[in-house]
């Protein structure tokens, strides 16, 4: 189907389908105002998606896959509504605002052409020109042909001729945040961006204060298709065997001929102490390892070869320091079902010092953080850089500062159809 097939639909099921989902929204707390609320029911979502049933378009949770490459990798995508809302609100957009939005469908820079109104700008930038036409063509049927500049462009650059913005939307995964981002951004304006860091993709709001600094709040995580163009993230993988890599952006980095040696080399374990149950969330956990922990990167790949279960869908924790190996499974406790404890596993010489190390960090999460919201950020390209915790990318320098504060997190268990 292409678009210009738009389907005929029903007027009464899409707004039975329509107030459906916001409802669910705002029971999971992906919406937290009226005026958000207002732009969901304002805009005919399934124009956005002619290629995809009713149903499927206002379900709040469906990622609808607009364009793949060859592998079946999704190159361009409408979000789910959740994830969009959840940005939107995170943004604070008012009326008169000029946005910027990285990453083009249509829907979501509709969502933001109602919150800015008639004395606002939205502009929408992709890189690439299928996306863009589309985009023009579904913004065009819904009415907001001159309500949106679409834009084909790199996004590495911004859009400097329509800056400064009161506000940057990024709707594709970041793994660093250009100048050009800053630069355009006004002081006290915000970036809402899927940013990431060391290997795992949160939500993102930075608050960009004088001098360029940007002081940020992580929120829930996210599964946004990758930045293309000088943005695309480039990190370094090395094989462990045929069916582990080992992924990281720290260093030292690991030598292909080294790493499979040392992690065939005997297994060191040491239980944690740390458990959780059924469906729990450790998301933090990972961020606290890979924000703290010098060498830090992640193990991918067969479970099996692992030896226990990986935490998350194939991707665990893990630190290597030149000539040893340390990363983290979460095997079932033999005599619950119901729970699970998190196990340091080691190879390598200095296996023993790094166990330690690894065990050490997960007890303190378990401890302080385990409960909190997660850290925030400060990211600028000039931090001191004399420390560990330091995390470097291209272009910025970000700190991790773990405190305790109240972020409201999703919660799908508030809703009846989970």
């Amino acid at each position: 189907m292409t678009t210009s097939d738009t389907p005929t639909h029903d007027t009464a099921q899409v707004e039975a389908l329509r107030e459906r989902m916001i409802e669910r929204l705002w029971a999971v707390n992906a919406l937290r105002t009226q005026p958000v609320a207002d732009a969901v029911r304002a805009i005919p979502r399934h124009v956005f998606a002619p290629e995809f049933p009713l149903e499927k378009v206002y379900d709040p949770k469906a990622v609808l896959k607009t364009k793949v490459d060859e592998d079946g990798q999704a190159t361009s995508s409408v979000s789910a509504t959740w994830i969009q809302t959840l940005m939107c609100e995170r943004a604070d957009i008012h009326s008169g605002m000029r946005v910027l939005e990285i990453g083009t469908g249509g829907y979501n820079a509709a969502l933001i052409s109602e919150l800015v109104g008639p004395t606002g700008q939205v502009t929408s930038i992709d890189i690439d020109p299928e996306v863009t036409a589309r985009a023009r063509t579904l913004l065009a049927q819904a009415g907001y042909a001159d309500r949106v500049n679409v834009v084909l462009g790199d996004a590495e650059h911004g859009h400097p001729d329509g800056a400064p913005f009161d506000r940057i939307i990024v709707t594709v995964a970041a793994a660093d945040i250009p100048p050009a981002w800053t630069d355009q951004l006004v002081d006290g304006g915000r970036l809402v961006l899927p940013l990431r860091i060391r290997g795992f993709q949160r939500v993102y709001a930075f608050t960009h204060h004088t001098g360029g600094l940007l002081v940020g709040e992580t929120g829930d995580h996210a599964g946004f298709v990758p930045m293309q163009g000088l943005g695309a993230p480039a990190p370094t993988i090395v094989p462990v065997t045929d069916a582990v890599s080992l992924t990281t952006d720290a260093t030292p980095v690991p030598a292909p001929d080294l790493l499979p040696e040392v992690f065939a080399a005997p297994a060191r374990d040491q239980l944690t102490g740390v458990r959780i149950g059924r469906n729990a969330y450790f998301g933090g956990l990972q961020m606290w390892l890979a924000t703290t922990l010098p060498g830090f990167a992640t193990l991918s790949g067969d479970a099996d070869v692992l030896g226990e279960a990986t935490m998350g869908v194939h991707q665990t924790p893990a630190v290597w320091t030149g000539t040893s190996l340390a990363y983290l499974l979460l095997p079932k406790v033999s005599t619950d079902p119901d729970q699970w404890e998190f196990l340091a596993r080691g190879h390598g010489p200095d296996a023993a010092v790094l166990l330690t190390t690894l065990v050490e960090h997960v007890q303190r999460w378990d401890r302080d953080h385990r409960t909190g919201p997660g850290p925030r950020f400060l990211a600028h390209p000039d931090l001191p850089s004399d420390t560990t915790q330091v995390i470097r990318t291209r272009h910025t320098r970000f700190v991790a500062l773990w405190d305790q504060r109240d972020t409201p997190q999703l919660d799908w268990e508030a809703d009846p159809e989970k």
